[in-house]
C-alpha cells in the first residue's frame, strides 16, 4: 500500500504558525520542505527547515502506512529536543496520528493531521493536556515550488 503523501513528492514553501500559548498570538515563520518517497510508496519522508522565536530548525518526519494503521516518527531541534515522537492513527485515506511526550513527570498527547486544501498541504498539530483539554499548537500551509 502506498502513502498517500508519496504522491506530494516535491519541494513546498509556505509560513508555519507556532502557538507557544494558546491564549497568545502564534509565531509566525517560513517552513520549506522537502517531501520523498521511500521503500517503493510505503513511506514518506518529509525533511524541512523552519524559523521559530527568530531561531532556525531542523527536523524531519517519516510516514508509514499499512492495511491497520498510519505510523510517524518525528524529530527536529525545536519541537521534540532529545526524544523523538512516535505516533499511530487508523489506516485510509486520511493521514491523523496521535502519540505522546513526557513532560515533566506527565504524559501529554500530541496529534499531527496532513490533509489538501486545494492546491495546499496543511500539516496541523494539536497539543492535549493531560487532562484532555485540546490547544492548537502549530498549522503549516504549504504550497508545491517543483514537483518531482
Amino acid at each position: 500500500m502506498a502513502h498517500p503523501l508519496t504522491e506530494l513528492t516535491g519541494s513546498w514553501t509556505g509560513p508555519a504558525r507556532t502557538w507557544l500559548d494558546p491564549t497568545g498570538e502564534p509565531n509566525v515563520g517560513d517552513w520549506r520542505v522537502q517531501i520523498e518517497s521511500l521503500l517503493d510508496g510505503r513511506y514518506a519522508r518529509l525533511r524541512y527547515d523552519g524559523v521559530c522565536t527568530g531561531k532556525l530548525h531542523h527536523g524531519e518526519m517519516t510516514l508509514g502506512v499499512d492495511d491497520h494503521e498510519h505510523t510517524l516518527y518525528w524529530i527536529d531541534t525545536f519541537h521534540t529536543g532529545a526524544s523523538p515522537l512516535w505516533s499511530t492513527g487508523p489506516a485510509g485515506p486520511a493521514v491523523s496520528v496521535l502519540g505522546s511526550y513526557r513532560a515533566g513527570d506527565q504524559r501529554w498527547g500530541w496529534r499531527t493531521a496532513f490533509r489538501r486544501d486545494g492546491d495546499e498541504l496543511v500539516i496541523e498539530a494539536t497539543n492535549i493536556e493531560p487532562s484532555g483539554e485540546e490547544t492548537r499548537a502549530i498549522e503549516v500551509r504549504l504550497v508545491c515550488v517543483a514537483a518531482v
